[in-house]
């Protein structure tokens, strides 16, 4: 693996009708110089204009909603990876809340999570997986899978976090990085939930054998957006995220093989989680998958919602929440 960058299309990006509330995106440019510009991490800055284009765009500016909240954002070091980290710092938290996003995600698109969190008093950590973003690395690619893992114990170590009580909150991917981070510790977490965790994705025998099949000819195929939210304005915005991959990576598809012949499915030793699991999710095999995550986290409490798809960050407002009330009792109860 290279360390390139994941930028997406080649194209400057042109807001979709169905999401008006964003106004026009920031180009391909804008984001390349916000990458190679962003200090590191521990660095005091101010914001950059192409930082502020990139918080208004992907809806990450909270000042007015949640002025008393500090921001930072700065690249945390993972291995040979540079990871785009962004925090908020409320006065009087409650807690520590460190999202991990999925998949072709990054955390642009996760800016309802952000405001859930900030909402109920929790400082907010998050940052852009390996090869997702504004991270490095080849689009959507991964060696293996314990650099997520890595990469996770990297962000918190970098971050000074206060010394409160820290949530994980993981989706799909993100909870395979979780996985892998309570494989090999620290555990950092004193709760965590799981949106829709990846274990197995839908159809794995002929992913499996497609890439056994092609992997020596190609390096990636073409995407295909699914329909994976009943929100259609999410959806129309998604296609057209400047920050989207579109391309579907065979070396990534090679590491989650190796990886789930690696893993043990028994008890990780980090106690049990929440899940939450949408009936609709056609991305994952959710009904292998909360059978493997009751053994890896034995005593979990599972909750399905009938409606959901896969991209339960994504949601619609009426399923978000319903699960967020989830959330409420099992965070803050």
């Amino acid at each position: 693996m290279t360390e390139g960058k994941s930028l997406g299309s080649e194209a400057p990006f042109a807001k979709p009708q169905a999401d008006a509330g964003r106004g026009n995106g920031p180009t391909l440019a804008e984001l390349s110089l916000l990458r190679d510009t962003l200090p590191a991490f521990a660095a005091s800055t101010e914001q950059s204009f192409e930082l502020n284009e990139y918080l208004r765009f992907y809806q990450l500016d909270f000042s007015k909603r949640y002025p008393e909240a500090e921001y930072h954002a700065g690249f945390n070091s993972s291995g040979v990876f540079q990871l785009m980290t962004q925090r908020w710092i409320l006065s009087d938290a409650r807690a520590n809340l460190v999202l991990i996003h999925g998949y072709f995600d990054h955390a642009g698109i996760y800016d309802k999570l952000i405001a859930y969190g900030l909402s109920r008093g929790c400082n907010v950590l998050i940052f852009d997986l390996p090869g997702h973003g504004l991270s490095s690395g080849e689009p959507a690619e991964i060696d293996d899978f314990s650099d997520y893992g890595k990469a996770i114990a990297a962000v918190i170590s970098g971050a000074d976090l206060p010394p409160l009580p820290t949530f994980g909150l993981g989706q799909s991917t993100g909870c395979a990085a979780l996985i892998e981070l309570a494989r090999h510790g620290p555990w950092p977490f004193s709760k965590t939930a799981l949106l829709a965790p990846l274990v197995r994705p839908a159809g794995w025998t002929g992913v499996s054998l497609g890439h056994t099949l092609l992997h020596r000819f190609t390096d990636s195929l073409k995407r295909k957006f699914n329909k994976n939210s009943s929100d259609l304005g999410f959806l129309d915005f998604l296609r057209a995220d400047p920050l989207q991959s579109h391309r579907v990576s065979l070396i990534w598809i090679g590491a989650l093989k190796r990886w789930l012949k690696s893993l043990p499915v028994k008890n990780l030793g980090v106690g049990p989680a929440l899940v939450i699991q949408g009936r609709e999710d056609g991305t994952v095999a959710w009904r292998y998958n909360m059978k493997a995550i009751a053994r890896l986290f034995p005593d979990s409490k599972i909750h399905y919602l009938d409606e959901a798809g896969h991209q339960l960050a994504n949601e619609s407002p009426a399923i978000r929440e319903r699960y967020y009330a989830i959330l409420d009792d099992y965070f803050f109860d």
